[in-house]
């Protein structure tokens, strides 16, 4: 991706009054990227695009693209695109004059703007529907025609700020296949802010994940969902589990924990000292009930609380001595719905268990 432009973050803060919106954030984009800015309401997601965006001068700390400072620079100055969550169209102006405003505040020539205008239209698959109104048009489509918009005056990189929010649930899921799609087609930097996990694993390159101002972790989102670092993580990104024990025993390759009276196993390169405290995320899908002959390395008995169906799978939640456990199932190994209140025995291999911090 070379030519692209590379955007990096160094030490960023945002002070209001007493409240901090961002504390500390650092981080790099690559050219052609596609990063995603991840965490509940109020974490500073939108804060911290609004900054790079030029809308929100950062208290201190530095903003740079291709190595140049550009935290004094106004947002007209900065040639980013923008697509916001309510896509600001005019409603007045057709589809071509909303992509054309760009262009138009920029004084360029009428034959310059007809060629850009058709072009963007072009990528969007919008074509045909140049002389519509918005209201004429789908969700979708005047998302299309937002990006077109943010696209039409070649801006270095492209902002987003959750621009799938207003659509249902199976116009988002099929946007995001899209969205992925064109950013792979038009190679240019994406840097989008989301609060849906579900959004944020399948779109992303890499995720940064923040909470109260701060960049809890980065990465991409197989690393972050697998690998997460800390209580909130876990949490956030999926579900999880979570054991509350000590160290047993170490080993070449894990250690063993005691929780509840029950003895566990976790094989991984991260075993603290003996008698250490440890928490231990599991993910409901890296469990089973156990059957037959299939018993993993650890197992734990409980009763059937609640269940829910899901099509594909049961999610049911176990009472066990070591707590309530979330358990998903896939809906083809079970012979029918879980009757609340049957005894059963789930387990998970020695792998599937991740050691993270408290938050």
């Amino acid at each position: 991706m070379a030519g692209l432009q590379a955007l990096s973050l160094d030490r960023v803060s945002k002070q209001y009054g007493a409240a901090r919106a961002l504390d500390d954030v650092s981080l790099t984009v690559a050219g052609g990227e596609f990063l995603t800015l991840l965490g509940p309401s109020g974490s500073g997601k939108t804060t911290l695009l609004m900054s790079i965006a030029g809308f929100v001068a950062p208290t201190s700390g530095h903003i740079r693209l291709n190595g140049q400072p550009i935290e004094h620079l106004p947002p007209e100055k900065r040639n980013f695109g923008m697509v916001f969550q309510g896509y600001a169209l005019f409603p007045h102006l057709t589809v071509a004059r909303n992509v054309a405003f760009p262009l138009e505040v920029r004084g360029t020539p009428r034959a310059e703007i007809e060629k850009k205008v058709k072009e963007a239209l072009g990528l969007v698959q919008l074509g045909a529907f140049a002389e519509r109104l918005p209201r004429q048009l789908s969700g979708g489509q005047q998302q299309r025609v937002a990006l077109a918009r943010a696209l039409v005056f070649a801006p270095h990189l492209m902002l987003l700020d959750e621009p799938l929010s207003a659509l249902d649930r199976k116009l988002r899921a099929d946007m995001q296949i899209e969205l992925k799609s064109f950013h792979r087609q038009i190679g240019l930097t994406f840097i989008y802010v989301t609060h849906d996990q579900d959004e944020a694993l399948s779109m992303s390159d890499r995720v940064a994940i923040l909470r109260e101002g701060k960049l809890l972790q980065l990465g991409p989102p197989s690393e972050l969902y697998e690998r997460p670092a800390t209580r909130f993580v876990a949490e956030f990104l999926g579900k999880s589990n979570f054991l509350s024990g000590r160290v047993e025993r170490r080993s070449a390759d894990g250690f063993t924990f005691r929780c509840n009276g029950l003895s566990f196993e976790h094989k991984g390169i991260d075993a603290p000292a003996i008698d250490s405290e440890v928490l231990m995320a599991l993910r409901p899908e890296r469990m089973r009930v156990v059957e037959g002959d299939d018993r993993p390395r650890n197992t734990i008995e409980g009763s059937i609380a609640e269940f829910s169906y899901l099509g594909t799978a049961f999610h049911l939640l176990v009472d066990t001595v070591a707590g309530r456990l979330a358990v998903t199932v896939p809906t083809w190994r079970h012979g029918g719905p879980p009757a609340i209140g049957s005894r059963l025995t789930v387990g998970w291999d020695a792998d599937a268990s991740i050691r993270v911090e408290h938050d």
